[in-house]
């Protein structure tokens, strides 16, 4: 987590240095595909678990956004398709145990433009699992199959077209089966990614 702070100073940073226009027509579409890294975290109520640390697990992102431009020149609707390493890592006994889990994510959000290029973005995301281990074990059977997150975020489109957008998306949904209120974890998630508008 402390990484990806550093790396939204750094692109604050270079975006308020090199601010420019990259509004696009009302009515119009763009579409772009998306690459980056994906930071995995665990939070909810695991308190009798018996580990004493929790780290992100990190991965890809990787995806395409269709963005559509209303007629208010500072409001855009856009819904993806994202493909995200989630997950954790753990520690107990001296020893690091991750937990991997792979989603396919369908991102639909709101995105309010409040300055030349940079939007503020609020949404809710589906996400679907496809592939879950810990450690080498497959535990997919004991983890829910649906994921609904609520990605909260921002992004600067330069002039040339590329993309910087970074989200966090906690969880609203358990991803341990049977869930209950002493034992229920959710799948948190944060990507950096770049891209360019087509």
């Amino acid at each position: 987590m402390k990484k990806m702070m550093m790396m939204l100073i750094m692109a604050t940073v270079a975006l308020t240095a090199s601010a420019q226009n990259a509004r696009h027509a009302a009515g119009s579409f763009t579409i772009q595909p998306m690459i980056g890294i994906a930071a995995g975290s665990l939070s909810g109520t695991y308190s009798d678990l018996e580990f004493n640390s929790k780290d992100p697990r990190a991965g890809l992102a990787i995806g395409a956004e269709a963005e559509y431009y209303t007629k208010t020149s500072w409001l855009s609707l856009s819904a993806g398709v994202m493909y995200a390493q989630q997950g954790w890592e753990t520690k107990a006994g001296g020893k690091t145990f991750t937990q991997k889990l792979d989603y396919i994510n369908i991102p639909v959000l709101v995105n309010f433009y409040v300055a030349k290029g940079f939007a503020l973005k609020i949404g809710l995301q589906p996400g679907f699992l496809i592939n879950a281990k810990y450690e080498s074990t497959d535990n997919k059977s004991d983890c829910e199959s649906f994921n609904l997150s609520m990605p909260i975020g921002l992004s600067y489109e330069f002039a040339n077209g590329i993309t910087l957008d970074l989200r966090g998306t906690p969880a609203l949904t358990a991803v341990n089966k049977n869930s209950n209120s002493d034992w229920k974890l959710r799948s948190d998630c944060s990507t950096l990614t770049i891209g360019y508008k087509f």
